[in-house]
C-alpha cells in the first residue's frame, strides 16, 4: 500500500497532535510519537473486522458534543465519524471486576491495525467507547500504551486508586502493568495508541 485514505491520514494527523500534549504523562508522550513514527509508512493488509456490537449504537450520541467543536477533539470526532464504515470493531469478553453488563457497554473502534480501516499489526491507533457507568476489567498485556481522554472518566493502574487526568490527559500503561477504566453519568470516549510486541 503506497497511499492510505484521506481519511486515515487525516485522523492519525489529528492524533498525533493530541498525544503531543503536556497534559499526558512523559511515558505516554514517548510511546506516542514512536507509534506516529511507525505510522509514517502507510501498511493495509485488506482484512476488515466490520461486526458491529451493541455499544456501537452510542457512537452518534459520544460524539455530538464534540462535532461542532472548534477544536482538536472537534476535528478527532469528525474524523472518527468520517471513518465509521472503516472501522474495525472488537470487544473484550473476559477479565475480572467488570461491571455486570460491560461487554454490551463498551466497543474499541480500530482505526491503524489488525482489522481496522488501515490493517497492519506493528502498531495500534484507535478508540474505546464505554456506556455511562460501566467498569472495565482489570486487564494487562505485553504491548505498551497510551490514551488520550476526551469526556470525563477514570483509569486505575496496578489495584492503586482510581484517577481521573481531566480531560485531554491520559495515561501510560507500561508492559504488562494491570489497569482497567470506568465512566461515569456519561459516556466515555479515550484515544489509544500502542507498541506491539512484534513491532519493538
Amino acid at each position: 500500500m503506497n497511499r492510505r485514505p484521506d481519511t486515515v491520514a487525516a485522523f492519525i494527523a489529528i492524533a498525533e497532535k493530541l498525544f503531543q500534549s503536556e497534559k499526558l504523562p512523559e511515558g505516554g508522550r514517548r510511546v506516542a510519537a514512536r507509534v506516529f513514527e511507525r505510522l509514517q509508512t502507510p501498511s493495509d493488509d485488506g482484512v476488515r473486522h466490520h461486526t458491529r456490537y451493541p455499544a456501537c449504537e452510542w457512537l452518534d450520541a459520544t460524539l455530538a458534543p464534540f462535532i461542532d467543536d472548534d477544536s482538536a477533539f472537534g476535528a478527532a470526532a469528525r474524523a472518527i465519524k468520517s471513518l465509521e464504515p472503516d472501522l474495525g470493531w472488537s470487544r473484550r469478553s473476559s477479565g475480572v471486576n467488570g461491571s455486570d453488563d460491560y461487554i454490551d457497554a463498551h466497543v474499541h473502534g480500530m482505526i491503524c491495525g489488525p482489522g481496522g480501516a488501515e490493517s497492519r499489526y506493528d502498531v495500534q491507533l484507535g478508540f474505546s467507547l464505554m456506556l455511562p457507568h460501566t467498569r472495565y476489567p482489570d486487564h494487562s498485556h505485553p504491548p505498551e500504551e497510551a490514551y488520550v481522554l476526551f469526556t470525563p472518566g477514570e483509569f486505575r493502574q496496578d489495584g492503586g486508586e482510581w484517577i481521573d487526568p481531566g480531560i485531554g490527559g491520559g495515561i501510560h500503561n507500561v508492559r504488562n502493568n494491570l489497569h482497567a477504566m470506568r465512566s461515569g453519568s456519561v459516556p466515555f470516549l479515550a484515544v489509544w495508541s500502542l507498541l506491539t510486541k512484534d513491532g519493538d
